[in-house]
């Protein structure tokens, strides 16, 4: 239980910032509405990145709480990357073109049919 506050808790503050970089983005970028995202995601696999290079070990607390409550809460794009790269360096180059497709491609057309579904009447 307490693993999942502590993901939780960085959860939040992961969500609260993504929401900020929205706001002054939202402020500055009116015309270009995902810069927002845009900038989100990029940082977010930087830091994701950052984290699971050697900064920290992933199966403590404080892994926990960066990795999969910050980051996750961020961004899951951030997470997606880190998965994808582990596929790469393990040598699983046909598995990382099936997972990145399936997500992206499935990704927009389980989202299309969730809107079409809200929207048909």
């Amino acid at each position: 239980m307490k693993d999942i506050l502590i993901v939780g808790f960085g959860g939040f503050i992961g969500s609260a910032a993504r929401y900020s970089v929205y706001l002054l983005t939202a402020k500055h970028y009116a015309d270009k509405p995902y810069t927002g995202t845009l900038i989100v995601n990029l940082v977010g696999c930087l830091i994701i990145g950052v984290l699971s290079g050697g900064l920290i070990k992933l199966q403590n607390q404080t892994g926990l709480f960066l990795v999969a409550g910050l980051c996750g809460g961020f961004t899951t794009f951030s997470t997606f990357a880190l998965d994808g790269l582990k596929l790469i360096r393990d040598g699983l180059i046909v598995q990382f073109i099936l997972y990145a497709s399936i997500s992206m491609v499935g990704g927009l057309i389980v989202c299309l049919i969730g809107f079409y579904l809200m929207n048909k009447g």
